[in-house]
């Protein structure tokens, strides 16, 4: 019983300076960019990305800079393809991809105020089976919070993609809110 106490009690003050700290934040973003090298009739594209960021402690232990690892979804419909209804049908209406990504977020005041750099990588799993290398960097400007930034994600893959390319280049805006927790 004592083991179980102090487990719960060690928990409590464990998560109480956590969140006094704030060293972890989920980011959510809403992204729309170009496929600038697209050989199909539409370039637009739509999406977003979910992220945890958590304070840097391992590599330039620093309350300024963060470890980040997430997930980045985009659909470029064309052929008269529609941005919900392409997302996941067997026809050939769209470039959607999926990157995975780690990155390091560096600001200018932490995490709610300031410019910041956020170059990530990680891999790009595409539309009929395209995979590649990804590489996706962000920067902006944060303001309680929210984020406003520019990002280019590239994949750079063997097999051609949706769009009829081997690699593709999406440069485009992102806004998105960091929570703390």
């Amino acid at each position: 019983m004592n083991r179980l106490f102090f487990i719960f009690l060690f928990t409590m003050v464990a998560l109480s300076t956590m969140q006094a700290q704030k060293n972890n934040y989920i980011h959510i973003s809403a992204d729309g960019g170009l496929i600038v090298n697209s050989e199909r009739d539409e370039k637009i594209g739509l999406g977003g990305t979910l992220s945890w960021l958590t304070v840097d402690n391992l590599i330039a232990p620093q309350t300024n800079n963060y470890i980040s690892l997430g997930i980045k979804a985009i659909n470029n419909p064309y052929n008269g393809g529609k941005f919900i209804t392409s997302i996941n049908n067997d026809k050939n209406d769209a470039f959607n991809y999926l990157m995975a990504l780690a990155g390091y977020r560096i600001t200018q005041q932490g995490i709610s105020a300031g410019f910041f750099v956020e170059p990530r990588l990680g891999v790009v799993f595409g539309a009929g089976g395209y995979t590649g290398f990804a590489f996706a960097p962000l920067a902006g400007y944060a303001y309680r919070n929210f984020d406003f930034a520019v990002y280019c994600d590239m994949g750079f893959g063997r097999e051609n993609s949706a769009i009829l390319k081997k690699n593709f280049f999406t440069p485009g805006l992102s806004i998105g809110y960091n929570f703390g927790f």
